[in-house]
């Protein structure tokens, strides 16, 4: 188990970069327009999947791509993105291609502006096995090689959900673009997957990150 667990992770590691590349020059996996975000009075509605739509989480509607389909939105005019899931149909005012959450919204530098131009990319290079299931019944904590990892000195959490596919996702996109030397998975009591960064010296350096990762969008960064 440990083995194909072990595995398992260094073909993610590897396919962050190797399938990234191969979309950059796949023009099938691309979509171009311009993008929305939910207004904040759709909070706690229904979405077309029958989930309850949280404004804080990375979703986003979409007119006809599978629901649970990871895009990664990139903003054409910053080069920020965000990777998102599919649990909604639309937007269908214009010729806008993606509605985004708020928090998502931010994480590419598009709230307030109303429309962006951004490019889709569908991902699915991460499947749910067996063993990644399983993967957090021996240990609360892993790294993003799916090792047994423990918190060190101070730590703040980026993200949670409760989709252990999408939570990859953001960490393995986060560990390749940011500066970070350590980036967690832990997953709490009450089922939520969270994304740590942790190894920093003092409370300042951790506060220092935090507003750090706050400024770019952040929404939900806390101590941990």
């Amino acid at each position: 188990m440990k083995r194909s667990l072990l595995f398992f992770f260094i073909f993610v590691s590897v396919a962050c970069i190797v399938i990234a590349q191969q979309q950059a020059n796949n023009d099938d996996h691309k979509v171009d327009g311009p993008a929305s975000y939910y207004a904040k009075r759709f909070q706690g509605q229904m979405t077309a999947n029958g989930e309850r739509f949280n404004n804080l989480d990375y979703t986003a509607a979409h007119r006809t791509l599978p629901f649970h389909t990871f895009i990664n939105v990139i903003n054409k005019q910053n080069n920020y993105n965000i990777i998102v899931r599919v649990n909604d149909r639309g937007p269908y005012a214009g010729n806008r291609i993606i509605d985004l959450s708020e928090a998502a919204a931010r994480r590419i530098g598009g709230y307030h502006k109303g429309l962006v131009p951004v490019r889709l990319e569908v991902i699915n290079y991460i499947q749910m096995t067996d063993e990644l299931d399983s993967l957090f019944h021996a240990h609360p904590v892993v790294d993003c090689m799916g090792n047994k990892a423990e918190l060190e000195k101070h730590s703040i959490s980026l993200w949670s959900s409760d989709d252990l596919l999408h939570v990859i996702y953001i960490a393995n996109d986060l560990y390749l673009k940011e500066d970070v030397s350590k980036v967690l998975i832990s997953k709490g009591k009450s089922g939520l997957y969270h994304v740590i960064l942790t190894g920093y010296e003092s409370k300042l350096k951790a506060t220092e990150a935090k507003d750090y990762f706050e400024r770019k969008g952040f929404m939900k960064v806390g101590f941990f």
